[in-house]
């Protein structure tokens, strides 16, 4: 093991002419509204006492066997600084390149004695490994397998950026996955990736593994992150990375008052809604109730498109079913994309499946309106207004797609 002395608090050790030591950046459980662990992060100085970055230190080895000694020495460090400070019960996250890992194909008896040096127990650590510097699968299974069997568990980490997929995150069952922070960034701009965001952190969860969203650097941000659904959160808008566990960080209050303005973006994201259709709603129902005492259809549609919003009307029997073609208004129809026009004919189309019709069979006699979701036909954003009504026996839902701008949309 590599030889550490004691500064004040502080483990230190010498690497070449670099001075090395561990500051540690807190990961919040939103729901706890606390710290539940810490990320070792490298700090240095060189002779002069002059602040180097870490890229710099890792620049450092010129062969494998040298960044593999590098790596352990940060791995050593972090836990001892880490197991030297008041216990929290919390876990500590420990980065390892896995690049050295591949290339060494080390002995498995390093992190057993890290743990008996350091007193630290294998189920306070977390194992970060950059799943996409490893190409070698089944090495890759028999180092997780190796970690879990230590009682360790595990993460990936930047998960979004280069070449991420969701079948690794199948094939590896990790138990954290840390989302990379520009997807978070980038959802902070963007609905349209916030959205993608927000289905990314459900597929994780679906495959059985936790969610860190890293790299939180705004409010903005951190109430995507909320919105998303994540389990945890990291980032310098709630804490810098410091060299004494910042369990003092009052992380608590300021969850409250994300988790309040959420609820408010949400109760305007829902007025808006309800603004949007207001309007329409009451010429939605004249029409509806005009085709329930037996006008056709067809005849139907004039009025509801003389509001610029409305882009389809189209019927659907009690299974689900359509009758008939759609009808589409001029100004949409002059707009429509061809190259979507398989799409566009609805005979015979089957729509139980959607919110906008089960929901309105279940309510018959009451308008109903969906979320923005994107519509097959047209491949846009839009919302559903339906109504079902018997007539002369038999079950209808009667459907009309209003467009709903995507730079209008809030969080989910």
């Amino acid at each position: 093991m590599t030889e550490l002395s004691l500064n004040e608090h502080h483990y230190e050790t010498t690497y070449k002419s670099f001075c090395l030591t561990s500051v540690f950046q807190p990961i919040f459980s939103i729901a706890h509204r606390k710290a539940v662990g810490y990320e070792g992060l490298l700090r240095a100085n060189d002779i002069d006492g002059r602040a180097v970055s870490p890229v710099e230190i890792m620049s450092q080895p010129t062969s494998q066997r040298e960044h593999l000694e590098l790596d352990r020495t940060c791995r050593f460090l972090h836990a001892s600084n880490f197991s030297h400070q008041p216990d929290n019960n919390a876990w500590l996250f420990l980065n390892l390149n896995s690049q050295c890992l591949v290339a060494e194909r080390p002995d498995a008896g390093f992190m057993h004695e890290l743990m008996q040096q350091t007193k630290l127990p294998a189920r306070r650590i977390v194992i970060e490994i950059l799943e996409s510097e490893i190409d070698d699968r089944e090495y890759l299974l028999e180092l997780i397998q190796h970690f879990r069997r230590l009682g360790c568990l595990i993460a990936i980490d930047d998960f979004g950026a280069g070449h991420s997929n969701f079948d690794r995150i199948w094939n590896l069952q990790p138990d954290i996955v840390k989302i990379d922070r520009s997807l978070v960034k980038k959802a902070g701009q963007s609905m349209k990736v916030e959205r993608i965001l927000t289905g990314i952190v459900s597929l994780i969860h679906e495959a059985g593994s936790l969610v860190v969203i890293e790299g939180v650097e705004s409010e903005k941000e951190a109430l995507v992150a909320i919105s998303s659904n994540a389990d945890m959160i990291q980032g310098f808008y709630f804490a810098t990375p410091e060299s004494d566990l910042q369990q003092d960080v009052d992380f608590g209050e300021a969850m409250d008052q994300l988790l309040q303005q959420h609820q408010n973006v949400r109760s305007q994201y829902n007025r808006k809604l309800q603004q949007h259709f207001r309007a329409f709603q009451l010429v939605f129902e004249k029409e509806v109730s005009a085709f329930k005492h037996g006008r056709a259809f067809e005849a139907c549609g004039s009025e509801l498109f003389d509001d610029e919003r409305a882009v389809r009307c189209y019927l659907l029997d009690e299974s689900g079913y359509q009758i008939g073609r759609s009808l589409y208004s001029n100004k949409y129809t002059a707009k429509l994309d061809i190259r979507f026009s398989p799409l566009l004919s609805g005979d015979n189309a089957n729509w139980s499946h959607r919110h906008y019709h089960f929901r309105a069979i279940q309510n018959p006699d009451t308008t109903q309106i969906s979320r923005p979701y994107l519509s097959v036909a047209g491949s846009h954003m839009c919302i559903t207004v339906s109504q079902a009504v018997e007539v002369n026996g038999k079950m209808f839902v009667f459907c009309c797609d209003l467009d709903w701008p995507d730079e209008d949309l809030a969080i989910d």
